[in-house]
């Protein structure tokens, strides 16, 4: 049987792969990543395109495991992750002809991102997969940062900042703080998942156990305990914030004290919302996210001047 293949003068270049690739990426951008929405924005468009084509893989590939395909099972999923490591580094080889992957390759070597991050990830959202529980906060900072604190050190290189210093690890306990966050606000959407993140020497501290997440009771022990996680996060927040004048330029420091504010401000909203992360999403509406901007425009002007004094 013979195969009809495309003139060369047909096949699309490689401009036009990137051009398709990047339209891709943007629109998952746009629909699922808000805050790096407004990040990708910040930053310009050269390096708006980059954050869109990251945020493309690392969303399609959490997918793959949050929201499956019909009769998918986790070896379909598990070839699904490996097929997509496989196409990165075609990628990066300058032979892939898929155009999220030719975009995402672009980027790749443009900033010289290793792929030791895209893989770590891949492994945490294996965890997510393989149903794993974290006994303690140090086994659920390895899953933050796997999931989270990886994408920190796939953007920083794409912002810029200052060669020989601490950004990258920096980079990484934002990342890992933001996903404590993501955590804190999804705890009954993850329950609807059967999974449960917060460490269970957590849930003894204050009296409680998994059952008493499911029964969805926000009483006083269940209050403490997110008050105790938001404190924990916060100094995340605090240690990571030494990143901000590592960074090259007034729009990655823009980009990512913008950041730093909005998951912040989820903190506060689960606060406002009395604790109840079962019926009620602590979310920042576009408008809300759209005040926070003077402020971290100001911020970051500050921490650039006060990073140049030391």
């Amino acid at each position: 049987m013979q195969t009809m293949t495309m003139p060369a003068s047909e096949q699309p270049s490689a401009a036009q792969l990137v051009h398709t690739g990047l339209a891709e990426c943007w629109e998952i951008l746009r629909v699922h990543g808000k805050t790096f929405h407004m990040m990708a924005k910040l930053l310009g468009p050269e390096r708006g395109n980059d954050i869109a084509a990251l945020y493309g893989f690392a969303r399609v590939a959490d997918d793959a495991v949050d929201v499956p395909a019909p009769g998918d099972t986790p070896d379909d999923i598990r070839a699904k992750l490996a097929r997509m490591q496989a196409e990165l580094r075609r990628a990066v080889r300058g032979e892939s002809a898929q155009p999220r992957f030719v975009a995402l390759g672009e980027t790749v070597r443009r900033h010289a991102i290793p792929l030791e991050p895209f893989d770590d990830l891949v492994a945490g959202l294996l965890m997510d997969l393989e149903g794993a529980r974290y006994r303690t906060f140090a086994d659920l900072e390895l899953y933050c940062y796997r999931v989270a604190g990886t994408v920190g050190l796939m953007i920083t290189p794409v912002a810029g900042y200052r060669e020989g210093t601490e950004a990258l690890e920096h980079a990484k306990t934002l990342g890992t703080a933001m996903q404590l966050t993501n955590i804190l606000r999804d705890v009954g959407e993850d329950l609807n998942l059967g999974r449960v993140y917060l460490p269970e020497e957590d849930l003894a501290l204050f009296g409680l156990a998994d059952g008493h997440l499911a029964a969805r009771r926000v009483d006083g022990r269940f209050k403490a305990l997110m008050d105790f996680e938001i404190a924990r996060a916060r100094g995340l927040y605090e240690r990571g914030l030494a990143l901000i004048p590592l960074l090259a330029d007034g729009r990655g420091r823009l980009a990512f004290q913008f950041a730093v504010d909005a998951y912040s401000a989820i903190l506060e909203k689960i606060r406002a919302n009395r604790y109840d992360v079962f019926r009620r999403r602590a979310s920042l509406s576009a408008s809300e996210k759209l005040a926070l901007v003077p402020g971290a425009l100001w911020r970051a002007s500050l921490a650039a001047t006060n990073g140049h004094a030391q």
